[in-house]
């Protein structure tokens, strides 16, 4: 079934809300029974499906933690709908800001679903308020809770002012009690005005004759959601089956199927197109996930935009210009999957082992040649040198880095060129941890995790005129001889390296120029005071000696090598570090507390500005302060500071951290 028949809809929540235990009611109360769902933080999206009023729900679980948070924008980019989860025992946490911002940054409507009210110290008013004032949302009830607390018992709906009451698995509908009928007829009237307000008509309607009809009240709430400017509400405890129906209903009545939602904004080789999602148009399916399983191969999740898709076909990927054929299309029901015969637009499909496709590309039919843009995923913020444990674990790690890359976006990997270390770059510190778990559990590779090695740099502060070096060998037979001149320079920071050849007369045959240039390079590799590269120096090469016969090549890129190792001596050698330039955003609260801490980590301020509510602080600190900086920035922010960071410069280290870098290199060298 699509069109009219079909809703896909996306749960967001903090961790610990209870959206996974959602999931579970909302299929038991379906009738589907689903192994394997676990308890506790979900750490990747799963999709699953069910029937309800004779529609077909299409939902996806996301994770609360923004460790995460790639994972669940994705998710949201191919629903329709975002169900926010609230926690009625804890206050709104970032975490359900970052995720409310994703939903609003891609234009999806909104229900939200106050959960755990049969909990002590649970209170409906305290969370509405708090959504209120930290997501400026504009929350409408349409369902109210039927007692407080343990002695919760049901909801009551709004709409029909008839309390909903679970028992054995299933609701009862029933009368409700005269002492509560006076409380749910004031908030019908709140909701009924919000409703008015959805459409002229209505509202003149209501101004008229203070009465709407149960439709018409349904109709003017849709039109609020569509619109974005309300939120209904709906309340309850998971745990007890309590609310449950009263929001899939919801879903039915409010949620808009995948024709209201309408037109895809799609990218084409002539410009922009707008996608229709009409099953008789040619099939577009965007890939919302990937995960690589170790028996199944590459599983590619995706949702139909438009089109009627066949168990089996082929779709164009325009982002890597290939057709990919596929076979045996499945819908997912957390980890199993079923394959079907066909699927229309709105559906949450499987597409098996398509050799190239991966998350956020685009499928359509092959004269369409089509991309939908995904939304722009979040930077890492935190990166770890990742140490193989054995030669096998060494030999393994590259194509099992590869498979991990491919089923999170956000993971970055690299390999430092200087230090030749793996380096893996996430979210967060968990995400970083749950990624070298799966290397271990899915890939067999043990790996340990350390903070990266700082590419330090060295260089010179002053001058060193006429420094002079004769190498002289005599071994029997031919000989080694080369003498070389120097005067040595340093130059401005971020020149690199200049070598200037000025000899004049016949003293060194010019042939000999370039094993001399190559000489200095080598000797550039490590530096006197710590053995790192040196850099911004300018060496003029404008004199020597050579011999007939015992000069070579390699006589005079040694000359060379030792002739710029005793120059390094006379010219104040100093140790360099990278400085990293950030942009730090913040709520304005903890603004000083922010910049005291760049200021404390040798840090600077370049400026700052307003965005709202919050502030954007530009700064410049070294990268040796800033390898926690995304866990110090948690816990200075509450979670709510977010921040970009990329090399600037390199500048002198001061000497009494410089002493302690160089003494710990020595102490390396020397073990």
């Amino acid at each position: 079934m699509g069109g009219k028949g079909l809703r896909t809809f996306v749960l967001l929540g903090q961790s610990g809300a209870g959206k996974t235990e959602l999931v579970k009611t909302m299929l038991s109360l379906a009738g589907e029974e689903v192994n394997g769902l676990k308890e506790g933080p979900t750490i990747s999206a799963k999709a699953y499906h069910l029937k309800w009023q004779n529609l077909t729900y299409y939902l996806i679980d996301t994770p609360g933690d923004d460790n995460f948070l790639g994972d669940t924008k994705l998710c949201t980019w191919a629903a329709d709908l975002a169900i926010l989860v609230a926690d009625a025992t804890s206050p709104v946490k970032v975490q359900l800001e970052k995720v409310y911002a994703a939903a609003k940054e891609l234009g999806l409507p909104t229900l939200i679903f106050v959960n755990k009210l049969d909990q002590e110290k649970a209170n409906l008013e305290d969370t509405l308020c708090d959504l209120q004032e930290k997501l400026e949302i504009c929350s409408v009830p349409i369902a109210y809770p039927l007692g407080e607390e343990k002695n919760l018992k049901g909801v009551i709906d709004l709409l029909k002012l008839k309390a909903y009451i679970p028992k054995d698995k299933k609701v009862r509908v029933e009368k409700l009690p005269e002492d509560l009928v006076a409380l749910a007829e004031g908030l019908r009237k709140n909701m009924v005005e919000f409703a008015a307000e959805g459409e002229d008509e209505l509202l003149e309607k209501y101004l008229e004759e203070e009465h709407l009809e149960p439709e018409e009240i349904m109709r003017g709430l849709k039109k609020g959601v569509l619109s974005g400017k309300i939120s209904p509400v709906c309340v309850g405890a998971v745990t007890r089956l309590i609310g449950v129906a009263r929001l899939l209903d919801a879903v039915a009545e409010l949620g808009p199927s995948p024709d209201e939602r309408g037109l895809w904004l799609a990218e084409t080789q002539e410009g922009t197109a707008d996608i229709e999602p009409r099953s008789e148009a040619p099939p577009v399916v965007i890939i919302y996930k990937t995960l690589i399983d170790p028996y199944a191969g590459r599983l590619s999740f995706g949702r139909v935009i438009s089109g009627k898709l066949s168990k089996e076909g082929s779709l164009y990927n325009s982002q890597k210009g290939i057709l990919e054929k596929y076979a045996h299309l499945s819908v997912a029901q957390g980890e199993e999957l079923s394959e079907i015969g066909e699927a229309l637009p709105g559906a949450l499909v499987v597409f098996p082992k398509l050799s190239e496709t991966q998350t956020g590309d685009t499928l359509s039919d092959e004269a369409l040649k089509v991309r939908i843009p995904p939304p722009e995923l979040p930077h890492p913020v935190i990166t770890y040198a990742l140490h193989p444990e054995t030669r096998t674990d060494e030999d393994k790690i590259g194509p099992a880095l590869n498979k991990l890359k491919e089923e999170d976006p956000t993971l970055r990997i690299s390999r430092d060129d200087e230090t030749r270390e793996i380096l893996i770059s996430g979210l967060g510190q968990i995400h970083i941890e749950k990624s070298v778990d799966k290397l271990r559990e899915r890939y067999g590779v043990k790996a340990q995790l350390d903070l990266p090695k700082i590419p330090y740099r060295e260089t010179i502060k002053k001058p060193a005129q006429a420094v002079i070096y004769r190498h002289k060998k005599q071994t029997g037979g031919r000989g080694q001889f080369a003498e070389v001149h120097f005067h040595v320079f340093p130059l401005p920071r971020g020149e690199g390296f200049e070598f200037m050849e000025t000899l004049t007369g016949m003293n060194v045959p010019r042939n000999f120029v370039p094993a001399v240039e190559k000489g200095v390079r080598e000797a550039m590799e490590k530096g006197p005071l710590a053995g790192y590269p040196v850099v911004d120096v300018k060496i003029q090469f404008y004199d020597g000696k050579s011999h007939e016969v015992d000069s070579s090549d390699m006589a005079f890129k040694i000359a060379a090598f030792h002739c710029f190792k005793k120059a390094l001596e006379q010219c104040q050698p100093v140790l360099l570090e990278p400085v990293m330039e950030l942009e730090i955003e913040v709520p304005e609260e903890v603004m000083g507390d922010v910049i005291g801490d760049i200021n404390a980590r040798r840090g600077r301020v370049l400026g700052m500005e307003a965005k709202g509510k919050r502030q954007l602080i530009k700064a410049q600190a070294p990268m040796g302060e800033l390898l926690r900086y995304a866990l110090d920035l948690n816990s200075l922010t509450g979670g709510r500071g977010t921040f970009r960071v990329r090399f600037s410069h390199y500048e002198e280290v001061p000497p009494p951290i410089a002493q302690k870098v160089i003494e710990k290199a020595r102490s390396a060298r020397e073990s």
